[in-house]
Parts: structure tokens; sequence; C-alpha cells
């Protein structure tokens, strides 16, 4: 059906939480799953490599900027550094890596009791905040031991968990999310020997899909205000609203000539709507509608069906 609007929901264990919303507002949606898959980029080396890159990366940008600088412009009018974060980043995880190695040398066995205190020093205030920068010192904790795993240095067991092996923190290799890779070319990778990595992963989804009388009859503002109540993802959502408000658009501007031309079929009622305009010049703006007759001849049996139209021999006329 044309007039149905589909809103993907990328965590299924809110799905049950987010469709009764809609429903306790007057939009029922019937639920479905699916998989999709979707594309994980990254960059992986060692972490020396990585960087040398970068340090390479920053300096190249910051020469262009020196070069197209402006007359008059300063340092400040400059954009943010584009690999900055990603030098701080691997930075800190290899400043981690290395205290790690340092507390506990290869052979040992390490008693999750001290795991745990490592990951959060005692000390903490007596209100039980953590001290400044504590999370993004955990955070770091938490990337350097999931960098020791994926490179084999540490093992985990009933008992606690045992360092393999000591290796140069510099020698660790570490994998980047995509974004470092967008703007270096692949040949500078290479020499870098830096691997780019594309993951082709299975990703659940579920959709609460809208019939077209729960569309018609939507509440832009209440949508709004479930959405703003709820975690659903900003994209899908925006997609979602909008399709809501153009068909409410379309729907609206076809029950108008139908009410004014009597009996139409849909070629007409594609010819009607191409020629005409939602709005005027005389408030400023105007929607101009330019619909194939397969898509005007889908929405006039979606009215059909939901009993604002009904079908005269070859046209379709309002009830």
């Amino acid at each position: 059906m044309v007039l149905e609007e589909i809103l993907t929901i990328y965590d299924p264990i809110d799905t049950p939480k987010i469709a009764r919303a809609f429903k306790e507002a007057g939009m029922p949606a019937r639920v479905t799953q699916t998989v999709t898959l979707k594309r994980l980029v990254s960059a992986k080396g060692a972490i020396k490599d990585i960087k040398t890159l970068l340090r390479e990366e920053i300096a190249r940008l910051r020469k262009l900027a020196e070069e197209f600088r402006g007359e008059g412009d300063t340092e400040e009018d400059e954009p943010l550094e584009l690999y900055d974060p990603y030098l701080d980043v691997t930075e800190r995880i290899a400043k981690t890596i290395a205290e790690f190695m340092e507390r506990f040398p290869p052979g040992d066995v390490i008693p999750k009791a001290s795991i745990e205190e490592w990951m959060n020093p005692s000390g903490r205030p007596a209100s039980g905040a953590p001290p400044p920068g504590d999370k993004s010192a955990t955070f770091y904790k938490f990337m350097a031991l999931a960098t020791l795993g994926e490179n084999g240095l540490i093992e985990v067991g009933d008992e606690g968990m045992v360092v393999k092996q000591y290796v140069d923190p510099e020698d660790v290799v570490l994998t980047l999310p995509g974004g470092l890779t967008e703007d270096v070319a692949p040949d500078v990778f290479a020499e870098h020997g830096i691997q780019a990595e594309v993951t082709i992963v299975a990703v659940p989804e579920c959709r609460l899909e809208f019939g077209p009388r729960v569309i018609l009859g939507a509440d832009l503002d209440k949508v709004d205000e479930i959405a703003d109540a709820l975690d659903i993802d900003e994209d899908a959502y925006i997609s979602f609203r909008e399709g809501i408000s153009l068909k409410q658009i379309v729907v609206a501007r076809t029950m108008e000539i139908l009410e004014e031309g009597g009996t139409l079929t849909p070629p007409e009622v594609a010819e009607a709507l191409e020629s005409s305009a939602v709005g005027s010049t005389k408030e400023g703006w105007s929607i101009a509608l330019d619909l194939t007759p397969g898509f005007v001849n889908g929405l006039l049996n979606d009215l059909r069906k939901i009993g604002l139209v009904r079908k005269k021999g070859a046209g379709f006329r309002v009830i």
C-alpha cells in the first residue's frame, strides 16, 4: 500500500515500548522483524604505524591550511583538525596498555579483584561520585583490554586473567573505526602497513508498519512528543515523519481534485495533481506534485479500502 509508512527500530529490545507508546496515542502499528546487511569499515595496524600515519596527515592538512589561508585569517579561523581525535585516542590507548603491561607481568594469574581495582581505582569521594576524568580513563582501559584480547596477549579464565607474553605497546595491533579511512588513500595505508577492512554484518531490525488510516489521521505534534520521549534513531524518525507529512499533503490535494472533478481516472487525477500546486505565490511558497499514474492508482485504491472514495467504472469519486 502506497499510503503505508514504516518506522525502523534498530534495537529490538525497545520495540514493544515504542509500539505501545504509539498505540496509546491512537496510532496502532503492525510489528515485523527482518535482518539487514550493514558495512562496518575500520583501519587496522600497529600502534606505531597508525601514529606515524596520523601525524603525517595532520601535518599535511596544516600545510594545506597554511597555503590556502586568506589574508587577514588567523589560526583560529582554521577548521578543526580531522585526525587529531584519532591520534589522541591512539596515544591514550597505547599509554594505558603500557601501564597495564608494567603492572601485570606475563605468566602471573591476575585475580578478578585486581583487574576491577585497576579498572576502577579506589580513593573516590565519599559521595561515590567518580573523580574528574575517571569515566574517560575507564573507557580507555576497556579499549586497552579489548585490544590486548584481539592480539591474543591476554587470556581470561575462571580464576582470573593471564598476560601470555610481553609486547612493546607500539607493536600492538589496534583497530580504529571507519572515519579514519574516509579521506586517506589506500596506497597511503599500504605504505604504512595499515589495512582498511570492511566487515559485512547481519543486523536485526524491527519495523512498525502503520496503515493508511493511521497515517492520514496522525497528529505530527503528537508524533514529535512520542519521539522526544523515546530512544528512536534520529535519521529513521526524520524519514518516517517526512513520509507522514508528504502523504497527508498528497491525499488532501487528491481529495480536493475529486471533489471538484467528480469521477476521474487515475491518469486524470495524476494530470490534475501535476498541473496544480499546494500553497500559492501570495503565501510565498508552493508544493508541486509530480506523481506517476501508477502511484496515483495505488493511492486511490488505498483511499477506496479505507472508505474515502469509491470506484465507478475506470474512475474514482468521493463518497
